[in-house]
């Protein structure tokens, strides 16, 4: 998939789970004609995905982005690559994802996000299973690469929530803060491996700086104290996501400027 096509699919997936609700999500399924019920997940971020991968594969991605323009006019769409690339093995339905997740065992046999259909002897581990399908997947990881990301995006999610009851926030002020926070889910969902600790760590300020600013009496100084702190956590990234750091900043400016 070519890079172009990455941060389109990224800030697509990040603006749709952060703008709209999980039945809201569902009624786009219905527009578009695909059955919500089938797409793979549980939550509304792994939906969002699926739904995302399934309208491109059909063709639908002008039709979603047209849809989603008409129903967030507040919120800046992205135009569609002229060469829209899946993930591998995500442009045939049905097929294998393929991830890079650092240290995987499986035994000396192949990894598969996608159904597998086993001919002859597939070995995972210490399990071989001989000519059945096998309905599962089960692997030992080393680290947890995918699943810091996840909870990167879940806390900002949470953020997302947080910032949006801010009582003295204008209405404007609150769309802004959910716009620049969804964009920086979006690019610390690109986070090389070696970098998540650090963003794990900007993630934690961001949580802290949003739990004061919205509590009863939050204290300026403070807000301003926590916000240079998760300034000098966006300059650690520099180097891997050099977009963070201005991202960063315009939450913190504005959240001091709602404070006060």
């Amino acid at each position: 998939m070519n890079e172009e096509s990455r941060l389109f699919l990224a800030d697509v997936q990040s603006k749709l789970n952060t703008y709209f609700s999980g039945e809201e999500i569902e009624t786009l399924a219905f527009v578009l004609g695909i059955d919500y019920d089938a797409l793979r997940g549980g939550t509304k971020p792994t939906k969002v995905n699926a739904l995302i991968l399934d309208a491109a594969r059909k063709g639908q991605i002008a039709q979603l982005l047209a849809w989603a323009r008409r129903e967030r006019t507040n919120v800046t769409w992205p135009d569609a690559p002229a060469k829209l690339e899946l993930p591998a093995g995500a442009a045939d339905e049905g097929g294998a994802t393929v991830y890079q997740i650092g240290t995987l065992n499986t035994g000396g046999g192949g990894f598969f996000a996608g159904p597998v259909s086993a001919g002859g002897d597939v070995q995972a581990g210490q399990k071989t299973v001989g000519g059945d399908e096998i309905k599962g997947s089960k692997y030992v990881m080393s680290g947890d690469f995918r699943g810091a990301v996840l909870n990167i995006e879940s806390r900002l999610d949470n953020v997302t929530q947080t910032l949006g009851a801010m009582p003295n926030a204008a209405p404007d002020q609150r769309q802004e803060l959910a716009r620049l926070v969804g964009e920086l889910k979006a690019a610390l969902a690109a986070v090389p491996p070696e970098a998540v600790s650090d963003a794990t760590n900007l993630t934690k300020r961001v949580e802290a700086l949003a739990e004061e600013a919205t509590g009863d009496a939050p204290d300026p100084e403070l807000v301003r104290g926590l916000g240079e702190s998760l300034k000098r956590a966006a300059s650690k990234l520099a180097n891997s996501l050099p977009g963070v750091a201005t991202l960063t900043a315009a939450i913190v400016e504005l959240v001091a400027a709602i404070v006060g």
